[in-house]
């Protein structure tokens, strides 16, 4: 019973890491699908738009892939 309940916790905490991540990828912060991450569509995730003008290397107001990678969350 005790392994049991042990597999079933290391189960849960595995889904909810992979919950976290996926919330936070690319594609789920692109809302529109454009390719970038705008100022509004970065208030999804705090961390990110905190450091977002420092991540907008190119300074157009959005976050491309490449720009999106150096974001430390």
């Amino acid at each position: 019973m005790k392994n049991l309940i042990i597999a079933t916790s290391l189960t849960v905490l595995g889904s909810m890491s992979l919950l976290a991540n996926a919330g936070s990828s690319f594609d789920m912060l692109d809302t529109d699908g454009n390719g970038a991450i705008s100022l509004s569509e970065s208030k999804a995730l705090p961390k990110l738009m905190a450091q977002f003008k420092d991540l907008d290397t190119d300074g157009n107001g959005e976050l491309s892939q490449s720009e999106y990678e150096k974001f430390s969350g």
